[in-house]
């Protein structure tokens, strides 16, 4: 276990021992093996939660692995779709957010979060969820100014243009992001991003991430390393955890943050990236809180041998609430998946923001102030949507289950061949928040039929199909003889 970074701290008060990852690319096995490693050394105190910073690459089945954004040759459908059929188990609570190499069609079904496979959980394409008592943020893809404006546009069938754009940041999803710690002062324990927040190579050791890797300098004497809305996120929200990945190097750095204007203003005017950061720029939310805070941040490398990919550490909570842990025979129980309130409110308060044309209108440049009854609504109508579906679930939790609504790798041939529209979870969300689909689509379930007789398929194209996966693995063991590490391809797309 070379690649692993192992921070153990001594407990102290409320506790959740998290593992964080940086690019998984599909490597779930490994993951998985490295944090069953890590509490055979501490079976008194496992990991309780695991945080993937994207480049997850859930693929379901070959439909999925032709929306991800690498050439088709370097394409690999990885172990995902075993536990997305239930061959294996996810052993911990998994969370991640979205990269810019992903299953984008899969991704966009749950665009504002939800469950992929038993015990993995999407963030959405911006989200904050509670769990175990942290309240953890985040914010899927990766900055390009010409589309920070756009709506979201994209639909299946994608080309190579939509295939990459449909992962790019939206000025709305940093809008909302930024109003959160408004109305509920809890802060913010834990975000995560894929790329950087711009500027945070000035607050760690700079001489060696540029010994690492000299080609980021340019970049960096350009301001330009990293992500504007990252930038204004991190100093609008002032987490007290930022954990990214995308640049295949682990880098730590600490910010504190001081009563003064921030980075993003003082240097919005002398940017390289000067189009899409006066974007950012507009989607500023509310002052930040009035306290001094600091920021820990952590990028990690991708998930390789000797490389560090995962670190280990114990994060305190911030309330008196229990961390939603209980012993059950001498065990804890698993964490829980929980509602945060006041992101439901900002979500219900700018869905008609949303667009699903190219040329969308801008956010308000104006700040958008949450009342406590926004919060209110939020919180009487779960409890009463709860009750009304008969759900069983705990005060508070996120509403819907995993749902298997495409085949997986190998099973393609026993379900009907339309393919599905939608994602039953997002429907729910949007019952709950008595919210219309704009940039998602209702769910069909024309594929959640089987097929009844096996024998009615036609064997011909059977045959054919098998004939044109063969072809594909020999591109790919060709690929991976000519090209040690695929996964270093793009990682600016």
């Amino acid at each position: 276990m070379d690649s692993l970074v192992l921070q153990s701290t001594k407990s102290y008060g409320t506790m959740v021992r998290v593992a964080v990852v940086g690019c998984a690319h599909g490597m779930l096995d490994d993951i998985y093996a490295t944090v069953q490693f890590i509490n055979e050394m501490d079976p008194s105190n496992p990991v309780q939660l695991l945080l993937c910073c994207g480049d997850f690459e859930c693929m379901r089945n070959t439909r999925d692995l032709e929306t991800l954004a690498c050439p088709p040759k370097y394409r690999e459908m990885h172990s995902f779709h075993q536990y997305y059929k239930g061959e294996k188990t996810v052993p911990v609570l998994t969370i991640f957010i979205g990269g810019n190499h992903e299953a984008s069609n899969y991704l966009h079904e749950l665009h504002y979060g939800g469950w992929v496979a038993p015990n993995m959980f999407y963030l959405g394409q911006a989200g904050c969820v509670n769990v175990g008592g942290l309240r953890i943020a985040g914010l899927s893809g990766i900055y390009k100014h010409q589309d920070y404006t756009a709506g979201r546009y994209e639909r299946e069938p994608y080309d190579q243009g939509t295939m990459r754009s449909t992962y790019h940041v939206r000025e709305l999803e940093v809008f909302q992001l930024s109003h959160l710690q408004q109305r509920e002062k809890e802060r913010v324990q834990v975000f995560l991003s894929h790329d950087w927040p711009r500027g945070i190579e000035q607050y760690g050791d700079l001489q060696t991430l540029l010994r690492k890797k000299p080609f980021f300098r340019d970049e960096i004497q350009a301001n330009a390393l990293g992500s504007p809305a990252g930038e204004l996120l991190l100093y609008q929200l002032r987490p007290a955890h930022w954990f990214a990945a995308h640049l295949h190097v682990k880098f730590a750095a600490v910010v504190r943050h001081q009563h003064t204007a921030t980075p993003m203003e003082d240097t919005e005017e002398t940017a390289a990236t000067a189009g899409g950061d006066e974007a950012a720029a507009s989607a500023a939310g509310p002052s930040p809180p009035a306290e001094p805070e600091m920021t820990k941040f952590l990028a990690l490398d991708k998930c390789l041998p000797r490389r560090e990919f995962l670190q280990v550490l114990e994060i305190p909570t911030t309330t008196n609430e229990s961390t939603g842990e209980v012993e059950e025979a001498g065990q804890k129980k698993p964490l829980k998946i929980m509602f945060d309130l006041e992101w439901l409110a900002i979500l219900r308060a700018t869905h008609h923001l949303a667009s699903s044309e190219r040329y969308a209108p801008r956010v308000p440049q104006e700040d958008m102030v949450l009342e406590e009854q926004d919060i209110a609504w939020v919180r009487e109508r779960l409890d009463e949507f709860v009750k009304d579906k008969g759900l069983d679930k705990a005060p508070g939790e996120w509403v819907s289950d995993f749902v298997k609504t495409a085949p997986g790798y190998g099973e393609e041939g026993t379900w009907t061949a339309a393919p599905t529209v939608g994602n039953p979870q997002t429907d729910l969300l949007l019952e709950l928040l008595k919210l219309p689909h704009i940039i998602t689509t209702p769910y069909s379930g024309a594929a959640q039929v089987p097929v009844e007789d096996p024998n009615a398929i036609d064997l011909d194209d059977e045959e054919d199909e098998e004939d044109d996966d063969a072809g594909k693995r020999e591109e790919t063991v060709d690929a991976q003889a000519a090209v040690a590490d695929p996964n270093e391809l793009d990682i600016d797309l």
